[in-house]
């Protein structure tokens, strides 16, 4: 299957979705973290060093509609509404032909934002699901702070 991963379509990938009894299929996914960084300055206008604050992490799942709504009717079935559902471990695996394999894991996943749309002439219905990523982005085994 071909991916969308932070918005570069891949030759190979798959999103593994780690919820006991339900295997969702991903039509595209993308995700960001920063580390909050500032200038230290003392006498002069040149900074001396930096401080760091927060580590923060996002990101967003596309899924077809009939996808999403299996999804609704896993919640249902475990009696856990859709906002209280935390995701242990989201793993994003893709390459392109001839490439190494990348493995990216989203830690401890909570859903914030749901938004649904469709439009005149679309042959498909998707839903975007926004996530804040709490345990943070391990990307190829190397943890982000």
């Amino acid at each position: 299957m071909s991916l969308k991963v932070n918005g570069k379509a891949y030759d190979w990938g798959d999103v593994d979705v780690k919820l006991p009894g339900l295997a969702l299929v991903v039509q595209e996914v993308s995700y960001d973290d920063e580390q909050e960084m500032e200038e230290a300055y003392g006498v002069g206008g040149k900074p001396r060093g930096y401080g760091t604050g927060n580590y923060k992490s996002s990101g967003k799942l596309t899924l077809l509609r009939d996808d999403y709504d299996d999804f609704l009717a896993w919640c249902r079935a475990k009696g856990v509404p859709f906002y209280k559902v935390e995701v242990p471990s989201i793993v994003v695996s893709y390459a392109n032909e001839g490439e190494s394999t990348h493995i990216d894991e989203l830690k401890r996943v909570k859903f914030t934002k749901r938004s649904h749309k469709a439009a005149q002439g679309d042959k498909k219905l998707t839903v975007d699901i926004d996530m804040m990523i709490v345990g943070g982005i391990i990307t190829d085994g190397l943890e982000p702070v």
